[in-house]
Formats: structure tokens, sequence, C-alpha cells
């Protein structure tokens, strides 16, 4: 019986020692979301280049050339631009490290 009782203890603080931590990690989690840097709204001027695939553009930043991300919302924007337009553009980078298009539109 006094081990019964003690496996079932033991059985017992694992599991909470397992709540506890799985409760640390979630609230670390949340602390990275919204306010982190990389999620914040961004501006770059660039030079229009074209379109990568149907859903990324390239343009240059320094004359180096920079992909964004963008959304269906963007392709009757995208498609008035051309080659060596000056643009600029708002983003943001998404959790997988892409920068998507927020907004964008030619410099005069």
């Amino acid at each position: 019986m006094k081990k019964m009782k003690k496996t079932i203890a033991a059985s017992f603080l694992i599991l909470l020692f397992s709540v506890v931590l799985a409760a640390c990690g979630t609230a670390d989690q949340s602390k990275k979301g919204s306010g982190s840097a990389e999620n914040q709204a961004q501006k770059e001027t660039a030079y229009y280049v074209g379109m990568a695939d149907t859903h990324t553009i390239e343009v240059k930043v320094d004359d180096q050339p920079v992909s964004f991300e963008f959304s269906d919302d963007f392709s009757d924007v995208l498609n008035k631009f051309s080659e060596n337009d000056k643009v600029s553009i708002t983003y943001f980078t998404n959790d997988k490290g892409q920068k998507e298009i927020k907004e964008i539109e030619k410099e005069k």
C-alpha cells in the first residue's frame, strides 16, 4: 500500500512539473508576439525590377536585389509599374523572415 501511494505521489509530481514547464513556455512565446521589431512596419525606397513570380516582386535597394511578397490586393497596382520606376514600399517581416508589402506606390 505504501509503495502504491509513493508511485501515485511521484506520478502527480511529474504531471505537475510538466504542466508548470508547459505554462512557462507558453508565456514566453506570447511575449514575442506583435511587439517584436520584425512585425513593425518599415519603409524603403527602391527601384522596381519586376515580378519574380505570382506573389513576389524584386526591387533594387542600394543596387542590391531585394524580394518582397505581396497579396492579390496589389496585383493591379504592380502591373502599372515599369522597370526602374522609383517606388516607396511599406512592409513588415513575417514569421518566416519574408518581407511582405503593406503599401507600395510610385514616387514622383
